[in-house]
């Protein structure tokens, strides 16, 4: 998190080893990644003239997959700082300077309005040139389901009540770390589209994450144990002769057969298959 993903040593410290999976899992939505992706632009959508160059440059860093994370706002910096826009609608707000921020030059020069927009892996959603006081209105939702519903379709709820909040009403509920439906206007009512937040504030689909890739690991610990003895003739050859411990490091492959384990100390990979584990071999 820190050699990798450039974030801040002081954070992490004051997290326990728990929080330390939650928070990852739950900055990857806080910073963007760095792929080419497609503009699309909301049915109502304009720019001011005032920011039109600002905007033209970060269509083409986006087209172009550049970084575009120092158009976020500096908050971003933080692990544990609170976005409210980001928590509950899953919208991220990207300044429109076209030179370098006089106070920190590694982000772009604040504006007072901003565009927000939904990114996904593969397309850069623009909703509109908003300013800091539209963080709560409901039309920025609404915006998203008119134009882009099947992004969000999987939020939708059935068969329940819905409803609508002022800013200043959405605002404190976002204070308090609170889930609601919201209602749109043509009756559709949605969850936050994305995902919720715990009562810590920490995204609910981190928290998931966080908590599978805990049970996977143990998993995948207890599956190499019950191995080891199919292993143990090529660490012998590398050099293992009894060391009480066997260090191993985890290397996840993009399959779903096999995971690879590498044992620095002996020069050895060894190849688990996926299919054998869940296995309790006690």
């Amino acid at each position: 998190m820190i050699n990798v993903h450039g974030w801040s040593a002081n954070d992490l410290s004051i997290l326990d080893d728990m929080n330390v999976g939650f928070r990852y899992f739950d900055s990857l939505r806080r910073r963007i990644a760095v792929v080419p992706r497609v503009v699309k632009a909301a049915d109502d959508f304009m720019c001011p003239l005032e920011y039109q160059e600002g905007w033209n440059t970060l269509q083409e860093k986006v087209r172009k997959g550049f970084d575009i994370n120092p158009h976020l706002s500096k908050g971003h910096t933080s692990l544990v700082n609170s976005d409210g826009l980001l928590a509950e609608w899953g919208v991220h707000h990207f300044h429109l300077g076209i030179t370098a921020d006089q106070k920190n030059p590694t982000f772009i020069g604040r504006t007072s309005s901003l565009l927000y927009a939904l990114v996904t892996d593969n397309a850069f959603c623009a909703i509109n040139v908003l300013s800091h006081k539209n963080f709560t209105d409901q039309s920025v939702l609404e915006s998203i389901h008119r134009n882009w519903p099947e992004l969000i379709s999987k939020y939708r709820a059935k068969s329940v009540t819905g409803g609508t909040w002022d800013p200043e009403q959405r605002k404190d509920l976002r204070k308090k770390n609170l889930n609601v439906f919201t209602l749109m206007s043509d009756g559709t009512v949605y969850l936050p589209i994305s995902g919720g937040v715990t009562a810590a504030g920490i995204n609910a689909e981190a928290v998931r994450l966080a908590d599978y890739w805990l049970i996977r690991m143990r998993d995948l610990q207890n599956l190499l144990e019950c191995k080891l003895n199919e292993i143990m003739p090529a660490l012998i050859q590398g050099g293992y002769s009894d060391e009480p411990e066997i260090e191993a490091t985890i290397q996840f492959q993009f399959s779903e057969a096999e995971v690879r384990v590498y044992f620095p100390a002996y020069g050895v990979v060894a190849i688990l298959d996926v299919a054998d584990f869940p296995l309790n071999c006690s």
